[in-house]
């Protein structure tokens, strides 16, 4: 990782995640958790802990919320290229405590910082600087116009540079409110190298079908012959796509049933694990594609990628806040 070409960069918005408790107590005490998250952030937050080097393309408010912000980015180890203008920072709120199968999130993101922003501050040669790696997720092009045009901006640039391209379908239907997001993501899918996803994220983003019946159990034998089909696919619509990611998370209550897949030239399925309670269901797939991007770097073998993003994500599910903290060692699970 020392070559010249060596940084990872991530586009998409900061968030902060302010995390009331259920019952309600946070407004007698007049205080609640607050973390700050944000797809792209987490996966930079998780890689730039493994000591890679990392840059985020971001945008931030213009005041001491922004200038704090991008301090405490910095004492992680992230480069932050921040778009800067007068606004706020775009916000959710989620409870970290009761049932977490029920929870509901609350966006309050538009306008922001982000969603106003036309990514017009910096060239894509300082944004291309020392980078091998884009990772993108699909929740940063369901934000503005602007922001999807970036994303396919950086995701060709990228492919003219040789740079490997990870996409996560990461799907939340308040962000898309409405809209078939299948021709916009598509289009970005020729750029793309690496893929995270479900068989029913794949289902809504590219239209390829479930085929196979199933039964809604996390032990239905369907369900990697649905992920090897749906990845034989993708590789023969898009064949720039060499590594296919799915992971399968059931939960029930407080139980959960996790395990993940990852298709390069063969199905490879990774241990499964269970609880039967967890902690946090913000971040788990992030730090997956983290872990996928880091395996991957350090060219380890597939099936050890696998093992070590499903162990990392299942791990995840007992931290709280939106990162990774520093009991998730990836050298050391």
């Amino acid at each position: 990782m020392n070559s010249s070409y060596n940084k990872i960069l991530c586009f998409g918005e900061l968030l902060l995640h302010f995390a009331p408790d259920s019952d309600g107590n946070w407004l007698n005490e007049q205080a609640m958790k607050i973390f700050v998250g944000g797809a792209e952030y987490n996966v930079a937050s998780a890689l730039a802990q493994w000591q890679n080097p990392v840059k985020l393309l971001s945008a931030l408010p213009e005041n001491f919320v922004g200038d704090q912000l991008e301090i405490q980015l910095k004492n992680k180890g992230i480069e932050i290229l921040a778009e800067k203008s007068n606004g706020r920072i775009g916000t959710f709120y989620l409870s970290s405590d009761g049932d977490l199968q029920n929870a509901s999130v609350i966006y309050d993101r538009f306008p922001s910082v982000f969603t106003q922003s036309d990514f017009s501050q910096f060239n894509l040669d300082v944004i291309f600087s020392d980078i091998k790696w884009l990772h993108i997720s699909t929740i940063t092009p369901a934000l503005s116009e602007n922001a999807y045009q970036k994303c396919l901006d950086l995701m060709s640039e990228a492919a003219k540079r040789n740079i490997t391209v990870s996409l996560d379908l990461n799907y939340r239907s308040a962000l898309w409110q409405g809209r078939n997001p299948s021709e916009l993501i598509r289009k970005m899918m020729p750029f793309v190298n690496v893929l995270m996803g479900n068989i029913w994220s794949i289902q809504q983003f590219l239209e390829i079908p479930i085929e196979y019946a199933l039964n809604g159990n996390f032990d239905d034998e369907n369900l990697l012959m649905q992920a090897e089909k749906s990845a034989l696919e993708i590789q023969k619509q898009f064949p720039n796509v060499e590594m296919i990611a799915n992971t399968f998370r059931f939960t029930n209550g407080e139980k959960v049933n996790y395990y993940a897949t990852l298709f390069a030239d063969e199905l490879l399925v990774s241990e499964q694990y269970q609880s039967e309670k967890i902690e946090e269901r913000v971040g788990s797939g992030d730090s997956f594609m983290a872990a996928l991007i880091h395996g991957k770097i350090k060219g380890n073998p597939s099936q050890q990628i696998l093992n070590d993003a499903t162990k990392v994500a299942f791990r995840k599910l007992f931290v709280k806040g939106d990162t990774i903290d520093e009991s998730i060692n990836i050298e050391k699970l």
